[in-house]
């Protein structure tokens, strides 16, 4: 499972483990170092309620991103390098190492077609774009944002902490395809963080 702790792959956990009716399922965790401060406690809330759950955390540490943003510029809509180096990169060289001598990998991931254009476009079960030997699977492909909380709140299933705080993703926090709000959201919960992000774009766009 690819888990990034949002709701989204939060249901798509609890539907895997009910189907194949064991918790013995390995779930892929990015640490980009950009989480919400919620995330991380609610990673951990995850390990103790589910201890036979395999928590598999896949970190680029070779690299800083305040840094990168000096040297390339902030990630923008048209330029996100960050997921690559820090998200998809590091989960990928992950997998390589820990399934090298396997052929075949089924990946379930909680992507759905109402989040955006171009993932109304994605399939329910298709081979891995950036993971060769992948198959992923997207049980939840056809929910709505509604559907997800219906399942996750009926079946009393424990949630990320930053959605009581208003966030509607909790992807990371400096994302540029985050809203208006979540900037807002996120001055006011992570100060010190977001006055020193600003600080690096105002250094950028002066540069």
């Amino acid at each position: 499972v690819s888990f990034s702790g949002g709701k989204d792959s939060t249901a798509t956990s609890s539907l895997v483990m009910r189907a194949l009716g064991t918790e013995s399922v390995p779930h892929i965790y990015g640490d980009t170092t950009l989480e919400y401060p919620e995330s991380g406690k609610y990673i951990e809330a995850f390990k103790k309620k589910y201890p036979k759950t395999p928590i598999l955390v896949a970190k680029n540490n070779d690299q800083d991103f305040r840094d990168l943003c000096d040297v390339v510029g902030p990630p923008s809509r048209v330029m996100r390098w960050c997921c690559t180096i820090f998200k998809t990169g590091a989960i990928t060289k992950k997998i390589e190492q820990l399934y090298k001598n396997k052929v075949r990998l089924l990946s379930f991931q909680g992507v759905r077609r109402a989040e955006s254009a171009s993932r109304s476009k994605y399939d329910r079960d298709t081979d891995s774009p950036k993971i060769s030997k992948q198959q992923v699977a997207s049980p939840i492909i056809d929910w709505t944002n509604f559907d997800v909380w219906l399942y996750i709140l009926s079946n009393q299933i424990p949630f990320n902490g930053a959605y009581r705080e208003g966030f509607a993703r909790v992807g990371c926090w400096c994302c540029p395809n985050n809203s208006d709000w979540s900037a807002f959201l996120s001055s006011v919960s992570m100060n010190e963080e977001f006055n020193a992000f600003k600080d690096t774009l105002y250094r950028f766009a002066k540069k």
